[in-house]
């Protein structure tokens, strides 16, 4: 536990210098700076209690604040990106890589902020990599991490770490499905995709059609063996559930390997979310699939 606690302080004191306070008006979240561009940082945050056309207030770990706005809310993955230029120096955080989180991995959650001036800490196991709707009545699938981390008003927004102090995720109010007493954040390499959009088109236009599906590379050799699936496989994504009333309900089946799309290789769950941040509603593309064992090509209008 000692190893540990030590991780732990050395992942937190690297990381701090990125962790803000957000204030409109009488409501507050946490927030991490992602990239700076000269004067200019980039906040991510939750979308929670925040109100698009407002101004915010940002307050940095050196305790100066200055006036933010926000460039653009996603509310299907509850996340929300704030531009703030300052006259003193920023620093980003080091962004991590979700897919190398392992259940049992140790995890921190850094946000709020104590009397003290310092950040709310709390740390715990990762017990899953998780595809679930945010929001109600959503159909689009999000990457989120699931731990027994503490999460409450005042630190969602904030960072969950690993103990290299890198972001692996954005602190999120529980989702619809989510377990109550765990705490949940967006994962990094959704994030990414979240930030990217935002930053350029101050919204999210995304194509959806309504899959859960598990990474063939993340299967062990029992998993690949019950869906016939060679065991010296790395590559594809096995539809695990549809969404009803989704564009794939009538076109796709549980245990269904959907191995590209648009004739581009579907690697893995996190590649096939990537692939469709790059389309609309609307848009119709055509997924290469294995269906007992012989492959086919499947058309799929996303909405």
């Amino acid at each position: 536990m000692d190893g540990y606690q030590t991780d732990i302080t050395k992942a937190v004191d690297s990381a701090k210098v990125s962790f803000v306070m957000i204030t409109q008006a009488s409501h507050k979240n946490s927030g991490v700076i992602v990239a700076v561009e000269k004067d200019t940082a980039y906040v991510m945050t939750s979308a929670q209690g925040l109100i698009a056309a407002n101004p915010v207030d940002v307050q940095f770990e050196n305790t100066l604040t200055a006036s933010g706005s926000i460039v653009g809310i996603d509310l299907e993955t509850n996340l929300a990106l704030i531009k703030v230029q300052t006259n003193f120096t920023m620093t980003a955080i080091e962004l991590g890589d979700s897919t190398l989180i392992n259940p049992g991995e140790v995890v921190i959650a850094m946000g709020g902020r104590r009397a003290s001036g310092s950040a709310m800490i709390s740390s715990g196991a990762i017990s899953g990599t998780l595809q679930i709707p945010m929001i109600a009545d959503s159909q689009w699938i999000c990457n989120v991490l699931e731990a027994d981390v503490t999460i409450s008003d005042v630190n969602i927004g904030g960072a969950l770490l690993n103990l290299s102090g890198e972001l692996i995720g954005i602190l999120v109010p529980k989702p619809t499905n989510g377990q109550t007493g765990m705490g949940y954040a967006v994962a990094m390499n959704e994030v990414r995709s979240v930030y990217a959009e935002l930053k350029n088109n101050g919204s999210v236009i995304r194509g959806n059609f309504g899959v859960v599906g598990r990474s063939v590379s993340k299967m062990t050799s029992y998993e690949k063996n019950a869906e016939s699936i060679a065991l010296d496989m790395t590559s594809g994504v096995v539809v695990t559930a549809l969404q009803k009333d989704s564009a794939a309900e009538k076109v796709l089946q549980e245990g269904d390997l959907i191995t590209a799309m648009d004739g581009k290789t579907v690697m893995s769950e996190d590649d096939m979310h990537a692939m469709l941040y790059a389309h609309a509603a609307g848009d119709a593309i055509m997924l290469t699939i294995t269906r007992d064992g012989s492959s086919q090509q499947v058309g799929v209008t996303l909405r």
